[in-house]
């Protein structure tokens, strides 16, 4: 079996070497294809895969291809975890955010507008591309926003899975919070990417007893579920249910813009120069000590994780273990990748078309949204959860979000820039004030690359075809 990686340069990429050679036995793996256009970057970390692999024991066959096309022919799966522009282009996003006085992240708000329509030009190239090369493959992605670039892709016409590691990690926080193993415990979870809410905790399956009510009621447990402390916990008490990290910069967005104005910084930012430390370092460094270098790089950026928008660079958590055995990055791909090989059907909270299943699975949306579900996954297919309404203290938020991922993905589809303006509008942490002059901004910065017709001028139209184009840039 092969598997291609596009977007292969990305910072993440031996994680996922070093969860494939822990699934070894249980995945028929052949063969990695490692794609991505900045051949530089690739070769750097393309020698930490080697080494992670190595050290592991993965015995499938790695290659470093010169283009798309080639490590996507003969795949039977296709991971896609790309950033158009690359991390400086992600500081941009909130950097221009931040200068309009709204809430600068990647995937939410007007950063993650401005994200998904760059990620969606090339995105669907290499859509396209893998319809052509791969018709038979399932492309598993992980680049940001996942929602919205589902949305689109499935409208295209891909076989996608949307998959990010953010449900995991709050089931396992929340498991810990309770003194409970996470794999003994069964989550009630519904939404969207990036915006999704636990409705209830059980004990040993979906039959169990919920364990949600003793949780609200203990403010300590509660602090538990959130690093920084992100939700004070009368307000998770009021709200009734547990959301996902995500969720406070819709609850909290002030908080979140002033903790990041007076940390003079971004996530963005911070990220940028991690990551060029990491590649010089990288370029110097012996065989030996490329795991050493690649570990102590990941405990800096996982230790910042959340403490700029949280609580203004102030506080860091240094003391979580650097690989879960339940949650992250790698995690979440092998038990996905496995899962679809098994016949034993295993949970995996995905990003999926709300009638995946045959029925509509989230009741107050539409049969083609794409949703995050958890998902019963097996070499039979895949099985969303079928939640029904979602609670009356998350369905406004929910909805509003939802008619914003639509648009957003019919701008990337078309190239209409008046979609992209009445999302912007209609975006929870932009509105009408602040739509257009923000738009203008990300225009101005990035041009033709978010695919937009100019003000007046002909539609810029979606991504082009194949993967020459200079629009499928994957720099993660």
């Amino acid at each position: 079996m092969k598997l291609a990686v596009i977007g292969a340069a990305g910072v993440r990429t031996p994680l996922l070497a070093r969860g494939l050679a822990e699934a070894a036995a249980t995945l028929p793996l052949s063969e990695i294809g490692l794609y991505d256009p900045d051949a530089e970057r690739l070769a750097l970390i393309t020698r930490v895969v080697r080494a992670m692999a190595a050290e592991r024991g993965l015995a499938a066959r790695l290659t470093a291809a010169p283009r798309p096309e080639a490590a996507m022919d003969g795949a039977s799966y296709i991971i896609t975890s790309i950033r158009a522009g690359g991390i400086a282009a992600r500081a941009q996003d909130e950097r221009i955010a931040l200068e309009h006085g709204l809430v600068g992240q990647e995937t939410v708000g007007a950063g993650g507008c401005a994200c998904a329509l760059r990620n969606l030009r090339a995105m669907l190239g290499y859509g396209r591309l893998a319809l052509q090369r791969a018709p038979a493959a399932t492309l598993i992605n992980f680049t940001n926003p996942v929602g919205i670039v589902s949305q689109a892709m499935l409208q295209l016409g891909v076989r996608i899975l949307g998959v990010c590691d953010t449900p995991l990690e709050t089931f396992e926080q929340i498991a810990h919070a309770l003194g409970r193993d996470p794999f003994s415990l069964w989550f009630d979870y519904l939404g969207l990417n990036h915006l999704g809410w636990i409705r209830a905790v059980r004990a040993g399956g979906p039959e169990g007893a919920d364990l949600l009510p003793e949780l609200l009621a203990d403010p300590e447990r509660l602090r538990r579920c959130y690093r920084h402390g992100l939700f004070p916990p009368e307000f998770l008490q009021r709200l009734g249910v547990l959301p996902t990290e995500y969720l406070y910069f819709y609850y909290f967005p002030e908080q979140a813009r002033r903790n990041t104005q007076e940390s003079r910084t971004s996530r963005g930012a911070a990220i940028e120069v991690l990551n060029r430390e990491l590649f010089a370092q990288l370029a110097d460094t012996p065989e030996r000590q490329l795991i050493t270098v690649y570990e102590d790089y990941l405990r800096r950026r996982n230790a910042s994780y959340f403490s700029i928008e949280a609580t203004g660079g102030k506080r860091r958590e240094d003391d979580r273990p650097l690989y879960s055995q339940f949650a992250g990055y790698e995690r979440i791909a092998v038990l996905l990748l496995t899962a679809l090989a098994s016949e034993e059907a295993k949970m995996v909270p995905l990003t999926v078309r709300n009638d995946a299943g045959g029925a509509i699975a989230l009741s107050d949306l539409a049969p083609a949204d794409a949703v995050e579900l958890p998902c019963q996954v097996s070499r039979r297919g895949v099985q969303p959860a079928q939640p029904g309404a979602a609670p009356d203290a998350v369905r406004a938020l929910l909805l509003q979000v939802k008619r914003y991922e639509r648009l957003v993905a019919e701008a990337a589809l078309t190239g209409r820039r008046e979609l992209a303006l009445e999302a912007l509008e209609l975006n929870p942490l932009v509105g009408p004030a602040a739509a257009a002059p923000v738009l203008s901004a990300y225009e101005a910065a990035f041009g033709a690359a978010l695919g937009l017709a100019p003000k007046d001028g002909p539609s810029a139209g979606p991504a082009a075809s194949g993967g020459s184009s200079a629009a499928m840039t994957s720099v993660k």
